[in-house]
């Protein structure tokens, strides 16, 4: 491919699950990288060594007590609920943004 401009000129093809390509996908994002790195890092690794792939970085939400304060306290501006019954919802709310990851 004298004319060819890109990096990689050789494709492979890949056959997987949707399950097993979702899989990769969130692995990559969590690695910060995209899926075809990720796939090309465990291709081209040595047998029976890991793959040069990026550490996976946790991610945080809840920096404790604050991040509940600072919600209320927005959702108070804008709306009259009462106090006990915004707790409760914006907690459940955080645990569920935190458990879709």
């Amino acid at each position: 491919m004298p004319d060819c401009n890109r990096t990689y000129p050789v494709r492979v093809d890949v056959r997987l699950t949707e399950e097993e390509r979702d899989a990769l996908n969130a692995e990559a994002m969590q690695r910060g990288i995209t899926r075809q790195e990720l796939l090309r890092a465990r291709v081209l690794s040595e047998a029976n060594q890991p793959a040069p792939i990026p550490e996976i970085k946790p991610v945080h939400y809840s920096r404790g007590r604050d991040v509940i304060d600072a919600c209320m306290a927005a959702v108070r501006r804008r709306f009259d609920v009462p106090h006990v019954q915004l707790e409760p919802l914006i907690c459940t709310v955080i645990c569920a943004l935190n458990a879709k990851r």
